[in-house]
């Protein structure tokens, strides 16, 4: 009982702050989830109504839970994501911060439903205690160190951001600092430490943190701690590097930085916010429907970017600790307070100086917000510290259980509580379509049906994106939908009335269906407008089979249209099964029944890309139980036709779909800006390159196998092997295992010279390339400076007992 004793107002705020947050879990069978966000969009507002808590939290469900589900179910995706923008990489990237412990070990453990659950728990948690241990180092007591430490771990602005990547990062700068602080750590754990702060996820705040840690270290220094942590942080980035490298890659390529350059100096909050740190509420609560917000604010108005609550009794606290003189570091931590808060509310001078830091200069400085509850902590505890020289137990207690219970109340009151039923989004009849075509494809669907990466969820290949995209991606998708992207956004959308369907680089992203809310009819008016009907109506009966030639010419033909009207239905499973076929070749079947027919009174049969011009294919049309009238036939010019009505979505198809592979026969060199203007280019012939020309024949391409990480191509050769896959430095590819140089083609894209003859070609994506086995080494130096430093502890403790 002793530990419990010595530790107990520590343990009396944690058990206090636990039972008011986690009441309705303990009690009434509710887990913290925003997961209820999902019911805003379509198709899961369909299948279900329910009243959202805080549609404020819609990042972690929409972008980060589904990054979890895929850590959870499906590790192929650790080095390749094709489930966003057309493929970016995967979860093994610190990009996606799904790779930290605080994310890793909940996912792994819990139930995927009671992630959040586990990841604020596993946060708040370590966080207090190493800020408890790190306050026991500045030598301000047990009972003291307790209450800084609970009013940094809970404190409004790291509670609000629980769930987002900027805490995994916040939550272990008191780790940081107790290392700064001791006189000797273990080296294992300093480098343990080193390395989930390294995948933490969020370059600003781990930023925030690695400054502040060595600052404070050449404050008071302690050479040989300084020294040791070093090693164990360089040899923690070297075991990191895999993961980061194609992090930093990235973000080169997704063009955000420039977008971003003046962040730091852009935003500040105004004087009167200073009413937030005693009023948190005062601009309302998103929680309680009742948001006001403050349109001055900018891209900050909205609860997590204004939170600067830091608890009721940390000011006064604070300010007292002003008279403690044995808080050495006092004036340290005011200072840091003082900078941080200039630099939130807009002290242009100060902003311009720590803007200009490394790390600083992306994101706005009102987030230092993050950093103010460390300084908080540290003068609370010393103003604590100061109040309980008389009575050291009871002043401890007393303030731990306030600060407790307020932050507590203030988290639980922003935070969601759902049933267990409603934390797992469900599947819906249009996912499970989806899901059940033969793969590999791609979707796109409209407005805020499937909310952009919630595809990741259901592995489902989505065109748009959420975060993670390309610059070069999002102007090719610019020319498709010049709304689908602007500079103050980080979401991918299609709008349907801005959207060119008769854009062939649609069918070169592998779009094969488009998908939009059954009471929206845009889409449909685009085909009824680019249709010519060249046939008469024709009376069919039960059991007629209607036979048609139909030749393909040069001109613009992506699908037959075959109007019908239904009179009567005979019979059990009444239907009408359409064939098309070249020669004795199947090229489509379908049997269409009276619910297909009825939602729009029309067939679609798609030509391409089955055939080419100066093919001649015959249509048979075979009536099963169904009397009506049908028109044969009609030419639809445009590549977007019906294809059928579900429950909770219309689903289009794409009719100039091109394979994931193929084979072209012409290479067009031309600059970029020339290939977005140009909009004629037939993508199953030719592709544009930037350097160099070639004519070929088109071979054979034939796709063996599909995964995430690996595609397995045969391909009769000579030709050129075009494809939809982004050449990235993830990308190796092998011909009969021999590595070949990808080109990039279609600015975008990779394609590859296949020699004379069949070949086997392979397209793999591995994360880090050329870092693992440096990666390697650091492990095996780390562990060998740990045995080492744990040799050397029992001889120390020895010499230190000689000496006494």
């Amino acid at each position: 009982m002793r530990p419990l004793r010595k530790h107990r107002v520590a343990l009396i705020a944690l058990a206090v702050y636990h039972f008011a947050f986690f009441f309705p879990t303990l009690f009434m069978h509710r887990i913290v989830s925003p997961n209820d966000v999902f019911y805003n969009f379509d198709p899961w507002s369909t299948v279900r109504s329910v009243e959202v808590q805080n549609s404020l939290l819609n990042d972690p469900p929409t972008s980060y839970f589904t990054l979890m589900s895929l850590l959870k179910h499906d590790w192929r995706a650790f080095h390749w994501n094709p489930y966003v923008a057309s493929g970016i990489p995967g979860f093994g990237s610190s990009a996606s911060a799904v790779l930290s412990p605080f994310i890793l070990l909940p996912t792994l453990a819990l139930p995927l439903g009671w992630v959040y659950t586990g990841i604020i728990f596993l946060k708040l948690n370590v966080a207090f205690w190493f800020t408890y241990l790190w306050l026991r180092e500045e030598r301000l007591g047990k009972g003291a160190a307790a209450v800084g430490a609970i009013l940094f771990a809970a404190s409004g602005a790291i509670a609000v951001r629980w769930l987002w990547q900027t805490t995994n990062a916040a939550a272990l700068y008191p780790a940081l600092l107790w290392i700064v602080r001791r006189k000797r750590t273990p080296f294992w754990v300093i480098a343990l430490i080193a390395i989930a702060y390294a995948l933490a996820g969020f370059p600003a705040s781990m930023a925030y943190g690695a400054w502040l840690a060595v600052i404070y270290a050449f404050v008071r220094p302690r050479w040989k701690p300084i020294a040791t942590a070093s090693i164990a942080a360089a040899l923690a980035l070297l075991i990191a590097a895999p993961s980061l490298v194609p992090f930093v890659q990235f973000v080169r390529r997704s063009g955000y930085l420039e977008s971003r350059s003046n962040a730091a100096l852009e935003h500040a909050f105004p004087i009167r916010h200073f009413a937030s740190f005693v009023s948190p509420d005062r601009l309302g609560n998103p929680a309680y429907h009742n948001w006001n917000g403050d349109r001055t604010f900018g891209i900050l108005n909205n609860y997590v970017e204004s939170t600067v609550y830091l608890g009721l009794i940390a000011i006064p606290l604070a300010i007292i600790a002003i008279a403690n003189r044995r808080a050495r570091s006092r004036w340290f931590w005011l200072a840091v307070a003082a900078v941080a808060l200039a630099c939130m509310f807009g002290v242009r001078p100060v902003m311009h100086v720590v803007g200009a830091l490394p790390g600083f200069k992306y994101s706005p400085l009102t987030r230092l917000q993050i950093v103010l509850p460390l300084a908080t902590a540290y003068l609370s505890a010393a103003g604590c510290a100061l109040l309980a020289r008389r009575w050291r137990l009871l002043v401890p207690s007393a303030l731990a259980i306030i600060v407790a219970g307020d932050l507590a109340v203030f988290a639980g009151r922003f935070y969601p509580y759902l049933e267990p039923a409603i934390a797992t989004p469900p599947s819906t009849p249009l996912i499970a379509f989806l899901q059940s075509q033969p793969k590999p494809f791609r979707i796109a669907p409209f407005f805020i049906t499937l909310w952009p990466n919630t595809s990741e969820l259901y592995q489902l290949e989505d065109v748009r994106s959420h975060f993670s995209s390309e610059a070069k991606y999002r102007r090719l998708l610019s020319r498709i939908d010049p709304t689908s992207f602007t500079n103050n956004s980080t979401v991918i959308g299609f709008n349907s009335l801005k959207f060119d369907f008769a854009d062939p680089l649609a069918s070169l992203l592998g779009v094969r269906y488009y998908v939009e809310k059954r009471d929206i009819d845009i889409i449909k008016w685009t085909t009824f407008r680019n249709t010519v009907l060249a046939g008469k109506p024709t009376t069919i009966l039960p059991g007629t089979l209607l036979q048609q030639s139909i030749r393909i010419d040069g001109g613009p033909f992506y699908a037959i249209e075959l109007p019908i009207s239904i009179e009567q239905e005979i019979g059990p499973n009444p239907r009408i099964v359409v064939t098309l076929r070249r020669g004795n070749t199947v090229l489509y079947g379908r049997a269409f029944t009276p619910s297909d027919i009825n939602v729009m009174n029309k067939m679609y049969v798609p030509v391409r890309p089955f055939t080419r011009a100066g093919d001649t294919l015959t249509l048979r049309v075979e009536s099963i139980g169904i009397r009506g009238e049908i028109v044969i036939y009609g030419r639809v010019t445009v590549p977007v036709i019906f294809d059928r009505e579900l429950p909770d979505a219309r689903v289009f198809r794409n009719a100039g779909e091109l394979p994931r592979f193929w084979s072209v026969s012409r290479l067009r060199k031309m600059t970029e800006d020339d290939f977005l203007r140009t909009k004629n280019m037939d993508f199953s012939q030719e592709a544009m390159v930037t350097d160099g020309a070639a004519v070929g024949l088109q071979g054979d391409v034939k796709l063996l196998s599909y995964a995430e990480d690996q595609q397995k191509i045969e391909v009769d050769g000579p030709t050129f092997l075009a494809s939809s896959e982004k050449l990235t430095p993830e990308l190796r590819v092998t011909i009969d295992g021999r590595e070949a140089k990808p080109l990039e083609i279609n600015m975008l894209f990779a394609g590859v010279r296949v020699p004379a003859g069949k070949h086997e070609v392979i397209y793999s994506r591995r994360i880090g390339r050329g870092w693992w086995w440096v990666a390697a080494i650091a492990v095996i130096a780390s562990v060998a400076l740990s045995v080492i430093d744990l040799k050397f502890i029992p001889s120390e403790a020895r010499d230190l007992r000689r000496r006494s």
